[in-house]
């Protein structure tokens, strides 16, 4: 009798429990359904804009199905196409990203994005020829970009090919100046491969500017002020500035930065870099080198010299690298200079201009 209970009792809750399951199943069913309707009622847009809002958010599983709806009513949506690759490069599904990837750039609205997420395929896969490859016909297509030379030359770098890699960075530079990643990798380069002070100067301090608020950004600020420490230790200064080699531009700069070095002999810190770079400024236009040299950069900093807040720049890229604890008291002590800096930085989108190429 007391088994049969049992049995009895453990049948109830089986059947309980498969109700619970049924429904579960079936809540889930008319679920799927509501999506799919709500997907079909929404404009292109909106279903992009919902899509790209669950990949943002981390929700791979949401996104990959909101991209399925989209791509399933609209398959040339060259935007949705691109970002599915991406979704698919970011969970590793490298070798699916390549299929998506080549049906992708075969369409005539193919974009640089599209390029370059085909390409973070093939370098998930180390398929370096296959790389290699896409990279020479997305150049083709699109001559000036930035984007693409700068993940050229990555991949050469992935293949520890770094004076090929340069080469790209460098073209990347000239072809698409605003673009920040290549002055990156070539700050880098020129800083760790090559000791250039030169250009691991004028990248550095462009990049900072093209992108002022990143991870990169604090290691390139490092970057600089050690680029110009090593420049004035020894007769290091002297060397570079007799170097018969020397570009136009390298030799004007170095002559205008030699007049003005006297500051730099007790110290290479935010203070005395401020004033080298003030002199430097004010004799570089005041001899109109701009004029025969014209550098965006340059005039930058002129503008800020005007403006009262070049002190706060020059805080700004030395003064945590230099000093971290005096950095803090100069900012208490000039809160007004600093904020208004700040603001100033924050609304003012800085474009490194075509033509002022000199490598």
């Amino acid at each position: 009798m007391l088994s049969f209970t049992r049995y009895l009792a453990d049948m109830l809750t089986f059947i309980a429990y498969s109700k619970v399951v049924i429904m579960k199943k079936v809540v889930l069913f008319f679920g799927l359904i509501v999506t799919f309707s709500v997907a079909y009622s929404q404009t292109p847009k909106e279903l992009y804009k919902t899509a790209r809002e669950y990949m943002m958010q981390g929700d791979l599983e949401s996104a990959t199905a909101s991209y399925n709806a989209l791509l399933k009513q609209y398959p040339d949506n060259i935007d949705a196409l691109t970002d599915y690759c991406y979704l698919l490069v970011l969970e590793k599904e490298y070798i699916k990203a390549i299929e998506l990837g080549k049906v992708m750039i075969a369409k005539p609205s193919a974009s640089e994005q599209s390029y370059q997420t085909l390409g973070l395929a093939y370098k998930g896969k180390a398929a370096f020829a296959e790389a290699d490859g896409l990279y020479k016909e997305g150049l083709k297509k699109f001559p000036k970009s930035g984007v693409l030379y700068n993940e050229y030359g990555e991949l050469f770098a992935m293949q520890n090919k770094l004076s090929d890699a340069i080469v790209k960075w460098e073209a990347g530079i000239k072809a698409d100046p605003s673009y920040s990643n290549d002055y990156y990798n070539a700050t880098m380069y020129y800083s760790k491969v090559q000791e250039d002070l030169f250009w691991a100067i004028q990248y550095g301090e462009t990049f900072i500017n093209l992108e002022s608020y990143s991870a990169h950004t604090a290691l390139i600020k490092v970057k600089l002020l050690d680029a110009y420490r090593r420049l004035f230790t020894g007769d290091k200064l002297d060397k570079l500035t007799s170097n018969p080699t020397n570009t136009p531009f390298e030799k004007a700069w170095y002559q205008n930065i030699s007049l003005a070095s006297s500051v730099t002999k007790t110290s290479v810190d935010a203070e005395t870099l401020c004033a080298l770079r003030t002199r430097f400024i004010l004799n570089w236009f005041y001899t109109k080198q701009n004029e025969t040299i014209p550098f965006h950069l340059f005039e930058h900093q002129q503008y800020l010299i005007k403006e009262g807040l070049f002190d706060a720049y020059n805080q700004w890229i030395f003064g945590e690298a230099s000093n971290p604890d005096y950095y803090q008291m100069w900012q208490n002590t000039h809160t007004k200079e600093f904020n208004f800096f700040k603001v100033y930085q924050q609304n003012k989108l800085y474009k490194q201009p075509e033509g002022e190429y000199y490598k």
